[in-house]
């Protein structure tokens, strides 16, 4: 099986102050099956721009310290993301076509066409990318 996780779910399982302990459970059980290969776990590249942003952002507000912020990048390392590359004209115009369907933000929107496209399972925390995968047809995995 295939599943796209997003930001909101990766910051759960990672930053301190934000961890969900259901979303932790649902990571450990797609992480033992990934373990045997019959799991993959994509993102699409967006994800490290925004990764780095949320952590930029809790440097900025001072809810952690340099160095714990530095800590969380071997966490990140451990949950062996595939990153997809997919990029181009026709890509941008999927995405826009999913903004305007389901009222998302493009960066909402790269989440949604990966699991469309990837026929994979969406793993997220936001609700309204939620909803518009629920309307889209793509099984969602809000681990609330």
């Amino acid at each position: 099986m295939s599943y796209v996780y997003d930001v909101s779910f990766v910051g759960a399982l990672i930053i301190p102050d934000e961890k969900n302990l259901s979303v932790e459970k649902t990571h450990q059980t797609i992480d033992e099956k990934y373990s045997s290969q019959e799991d993959v776990i994509f993102t699409p590249h967006l994800l490290w721009y925004e990764i780095s942003n949320i952590f930029n952002n809790l440097l900025k507000r001072k809810r952690y310290s340099y160095e714990k912020v530095m800590q969380f990048y071997p966490l990140l390392a451990k949950f062996r993301l595939t990153t997809d590359f997919e990029t181009g004209v026709k890509y941008s115009q999927k995405l826009l076509n999913l903004c305007n369907e389901y009222n998302l933000s493009s960066y909402d929107a790269a989440y949604l066409e990966l699991a469309d496209r990837k026929k994979a399972t969406l793993c997220t925390l936001d609700n309204n990318l939620k909803n518009a995968a629920k309307k889209h047809g793509i099984k969602v995995l809000s681990a609330e």
